[in-house]
């Protein structure tokens, strides 16, 4: 399905579902889940009590007049949102034998998911409850930060629905100048690579900030776009000063860059894009990210990653992040040097983007697994840190 005609279809069932969602979470004692179907063009609404589902779907219609009720189907599901963050916490704050890579509710509600090296083991060690709450564990695979370094090797070429980046737009990500925006190559000294993500201002002076990923650089360094020829990385160059590391929240997996102006825009293909929104992703969803790194091996903006968890603690470089992961349907995901970068969401009638988060970790490179995307989300980056996007594009 083409991307313009895609954002059209997927527009109503999102805007249904960020309006059941902030209803459920307003209040609803029965509120579990929220997933988009695209397949059969509806909105699941996963309650323990499928009767008062209606007072939900209310609240909602009154907030959100545009929402198509009519999209909703109503699910059961066998815990409410609140059990769920209740048994997550219980889970994490006591030790186990074994890692756990990620945990999250699962997203029908039927559970608490938790990916561990052996399922198997896991559950017969723990008994599989958890403050009241069945946990399920699965087979996952220990997450991999996106940045960048001399020791990464570039992925083997893979089938993606991608375009690679114009030559002259190329340059303009490798070595852009301010006002800086999502998708430029960042660097603090022409060896280590990340990507910029949430070009903002502070909401109190509208003093602008960058955002990346808290795992990127160290506090305090001055960061850099690429120097030198295009695309020469690890030359030790540093192209424009871009800003300092003046802040780090590890559970956002951000931090923030201090120093020159930037504009709420999208490096893509062949030019940027104005970033004018920012919202939550929910499972069945589709996005696309930005990162650099991809970009130079010729996956100028990869699309098609469908949101397959909307709520997952995972773990990388030896701390937590909340987030959102998907699986990439083309089978590119995203590479080292993506981290920071811009993940996104076409809109529906406008050649706009609305920020969804930024680039954090994934799948190694090379594998089958660089397919899935994990990334926190913009929403929760901007109230963080008390910022919003860019009012100029």
């Amino acid at each position: 399905m083409p991307a313009v005609v895609q954002a059209q279809y997927l527009a109503p069932l999102r805007t249904t579902a960020v309006a059941l969602d902030a209803a459920g979470k307003a209040g609803a004692h029965t509120f579990s889940q929220i997933t988009i179907d695209p397949e059969h063009h509806e909105v699941d609404l996963y309650v323990t009590a499928p009767a008062q589902a209606a007072s939900i779907i209310r609240a909602a219609k009154r907030v959100h007049p545009s929402m198509d009720a009519s999209l909703i189907r109503i699910r059961q599901a066998r815990y409410t949102i609140q059990q769920l963050d209740a048994a997550r916490v219980a889970y994490l704050s006591h030790a186990h034998a074994f890692e756990a890579y990620a945990i999250g509710p699962a997203p029908d509600g039927s559970g608490l998911d938790v990916e561990v090296a052996n399922p198997a083991l896991s559950a017969q060690q723990t008994g599989g409850v958890e403050a009241g709450v069945a946990i399920v564990f699965e087979h996952g695979a220990r997450r991999v930060a996106k940045v960048y370094d001399s020791l990464a090797r570039p992925p083997a070429g893979r089938a993606t629905s991608g375009q690679p980046v114009s030559p002259a737009w190329a340059a303009v990500k490798w070595h852009d100048s301010t006002p800086f925006i999502g998708g430029d190559v960042i660097t603090p000294d022409g060896h280590r690579y990340c990507t910029a993500g949430l070009p903002a201002v502070r909401t109190r002076d509208h003093h602008p900030i960058m955002v990346t990923a808290a795992h990127c650089f160290s506090i305090g360094q001055n960061v850099f776009t690429g120097g030198g020829p295009t695309w020469s990385w690890n030359n030790n160059r540093t192209g424009n000063f871009v800003g300092r590391v003046t802040g780090r929240i590890q559970t956002w997996d951000a931090e923030t860059l201090d120093g020159a102006n930037n504009n709420a825009d999208d490096s893509e293909n062949a030019g940027w894009k104005p970033m004018t929104s920012a919202a939550y992703s929910y499972v069945g969803d589709f996005v696309c990210q930005s990162g650099a790194r991809s970009a130079y091996l010729g996956h100028g903006t990869p699309c098609g990653i469908k949101v397959t968890n909307q709520d997952l603690w995972f773990s990388i470089d030896g701390y937590s992040t909340r987030g959102v992961e998907g699986v990439d349907v083309n089978g590119w995901g995203s590479v080292n040097g993506d981290s920071g970068g811009t993940v996104f969401a076409r809109t529906a009638g406008t050649d706009d983007r609305q920020a969804r988060g930024m680039v954090s970790a994934g799948g190694a490179d090379g594998t089958p697994d660089q397919a899935r995307v994990d990334w926190p989300e913009a929403p929760d980056i901007l109230r963080a840190y008390g910022l919003e996007l860019n009012p100029t594009t």
